[in-house]
């Protein structure tokens, strides 16, 4: 999805020392929307294709988080920062749940806006058959809203001093007609930490000397990787967490020349205090994401 690659250019461009750094999370962030199917795929003779949006919102007090999706009705390879979606130049999205929303190209607005968007390809010359052979990436559009002020000390401010925390972006998901093989999301089976590997568990009851360097190591499920190109997908990861310092926001399981790398990163430990929350995202390179969270007492 494109939300990965928006994100490395905003990266790319660095940020002021004054900015919490972007694994870091103090405040409302959207760390990755994921695609259930990871494509939208197009055979005849079968019911149009549908698929489930789920973000992963987070808030570091554990605030509320609400979502809008909709698919924008401008879709450039690279969004304006003024684009209107949610809002004016995007069709919302029906909800799933808190954070969840459903394309489903049986809605009769989506389908107009899909078939509007194949005949603008290329000035309207381009073969709507050709291009789903080829596959598109269709944008869509998130809005995150959580209650400000929800920690102890004040919590973060709401956008221009209001009562709500605002995050925006975009991502994109695959359409495209039959025939190479499904791509499916990955998943992380689970998160070791310390030179031993020891698992986390998800109610947070390791707990670590303060100060102390530790090793997260991200292991993938069985059968994460996948056939791709004659070769298997590469898994790349994000690191998040809401306490002390990780050596890097990222890891890959494969080096730029093709060899075997490690996915691990280190953590330094806070000072004793509340506890500790990770996520991790894993992310295939071909739109399928998935994650992990898990959380440690320090003392």
């Amino acid at each position: 999805m494109r939300l990965a690659l928006l994100a490395a250019a905003l990266l790319s461009w660095g940020c002021p020392e004054n900015l919490e750094k972007q694994s870091q999370i103090v405040k409302l962030r959207v760390l990755a929307v994921r695609a259930e199917p990871a494509e939208l795929i197009v055979e005849p003779g079968q019911p149009p294709p549908k698929s489930t949006l789920t973000a992963l919102a987070v808030e570091p007090s554990n605030a509320p988080v609400a979502m809008q999706y909709a698919i924008c009705t401008v879709q450039d390879a690279v969004p304006s920062p003024t684009l209107d979606c949610p809002g004016a130049q995007g069709l919302a999205l029906p909800p799933a749940g808190a954070v969840s929303a459903v394309l489903d190209l049986s809605d009769p607005q989506v389908v107009a806006l899909a078939l509007q968007l194949l005949q603008s390809a290329d000035g309207g010359t381009a073969d709507a058959g050709a291009l789903l052979d080829q596959g598109i990436s269709v944008l869509v559009g998130f809005r995150a809203t959580a209650p400000a002020h929800g920690l102890p000390d004040g919590g973060p401010p709401g956008e221009n001093g209001g009562d709500l925390q605002v995050f925006q972006g975009f991502t994109t998901v695959a359409l495209r007609s039959a025939g190479a093989e499904v791509n499916h999301n990955p998943s992380i089976d689970r998160l070791e930490i310390g030179d031993g590997g020891l698992p986390l568990a998800p109610d947070g009851n390791p707990i670590v000397p303060e100060q102390s360097k530790q090793r997260l190591t991200p292991i993938p499920i069985p059968g994460a990787k996948e056939s791709v190109d004659g070769g298997v997908e590469t898994l790349g990861y994000s690191f998040f967490a809401t306490g002390g310092e990780l050596s890097s926001l990222r890891s890959t399981d494969t080096t730029a020349t093709g060899q075997p790398a490690d996915t691990f990163v280190d953590w330094t430990a806070p000072d004793a205090g509340p506890e500790v929350q990770f996520w991790v995202v894993v992310r295939d390179g071909r739109g399928g994401v998935g994650w992990l969270q898990r959380s440690v007492q320090v003392q």
